[in-house]
């Protein structure tokens, strides 16, 4: 037998096992499992998990790669892309249009809900099911997927005698406002019978829709 085979082999467990034993005080061996981030300034942070991780910008008028936390995302959406916060649980907004059937893919101004202390992102966008041309309006949280659930949410469309409501929960802005549209996980409408709520139907190529709903907590 040569004298690798007589050998004994230690894994790095056992070395680490006989350290332990060596030590006068006690101490933990567990892995750390936490992701550390150290900035030019040689200060280091440390974050814990995906709750701690920056937020993509939910502005969806036009495409920004700008991350942050929750209160620097305000401040950005309100400095650089002019966007209003209301205030209250409940809201009532009007989307417009002049000429509808010219208007394939579009997003209407993003618009910020302060309620329970927390902020929510309220969208319309017009888009294309197969061939047909469709509105949808739905509403993301301002926070982590988890905090989220803690809500829930209405829109509802009316106008000349008829009604249509939607009741969901809003969505984190971790995913994207591409993503809710694609999933159609909001309030859907053709078209066609959005020109039949619209406040003037007299003029049948103008789109004027009223939306309005109410945010409440669950738990």
């Amino acid at each position: 037998m040569n004298s690798s085979e007589m050998e004994p082999r230690i894994n790095h467990l056992q070395i680490e096992s006989q350290v332990h034993e060596l030590l006068d005080y006690p101490v933990c061996t567990n892995q750390i499992t936490s992701t550390i981030y150290q900035c030019s300034n040689d200060y280091t942070g440390e974050v814990n998990n995906d709750k701690e991780k920056p937020y993509n910008c939910p502005y969806s008028g036009s495409k920004c790669t700008a991350t942050g936390d929750i209160r620097w995302l305000l401040q950005h959406l309100r400095n650089d892309h002019h966007v209003e916060m209301h205030d209250g649980r409940s809201f009532s907004h009007r989307y417009v249009h002049h000429n509808p059937k010219h208007l394939h893919h579009a997003t209407w101004m993003l618009t910020l809900l302060d309620c329970y202390g927390r902020q929510f992102c309220l969208y319309f966008e017009a888009f294309h099911l197969k061939k047909t041309p469709m509105y949808i309006a739905y509403m993301q949280f301002m926070g982590d997927e988890k905090e989220a659930t803690s809500f829930s949410y209405t829109l509802e469309i009316s106008g000349h005698g008829r009604k249509m409501t939607w009741q969901g929960v809003p969505r984190s802005i971790r995913d994207s406002h591409k993503t809710v549209r694609d999933s159609q996980d909001g309030l859907i409408i053709t078209r066609k019978l959005a020109m039949f709520f619209s406040a003037d139907n007299t003029n049948s190529k103008e789109l004027k829709l009223k939306i309005s709903g109410r945010i409440w907590r669950e738990h």
